[in-house]
């Protein structure tokens, strides 16, 4: 399984690949500073799962999400975001997220994550 995680915060990076390593010690995961390099990396590995933020510098997560449906791609997207606005929030949606978690994370959070992804 390939994961990337986009966020441009260190510490939510390391917490959620942390998680995700420890549940499933198999996965490949690619960590990335902003929109720009998960693009790249997305259009690299066409991951199983992209975990992104939407407040990034360079290329938020909504230009990222726009810029993969652009290109046709219809993966699995979970959104992690501080930015709980109900327009942010549709607009996301609008790009087929399989949902939207908010910040800040905590042990349910996490365990919502780690379940979505083993799709339960």
């Amino acid at each position: 399984m390939n994961i990337i995680i986009a966020d441009d915060s260190s510490f939510v990076r390391t917490i959620i690949n942390k998680i995700i390593s420890a549940e499933f010690p198999d996965a490949q995961i690619k960590l990335c500073t902003n929109g720009n390099e998960a693009f790249d990396a997305y259009m690299d590995i066409n991951p199983d799962w992209l975990i992104t933020d939407l407040l990034m510098p360079e290329m938020s997560g909504q230009q990222l999400l726009s810029a993969l449906n652009a290109q046709g791609k219809k993966g699995k997207y979970i959104v992690v975001s501080a930015d709980v606005q109900k327009g942010t929030k549709e607009e996301v949606e609008g790009y087929g997220i399989v949902t939207f978690i908010n910040k800040p994370l905590t042990p349910d959070k996490l365990q919502q994550l780690i379940n979505l992804i083993r799709g339960e």
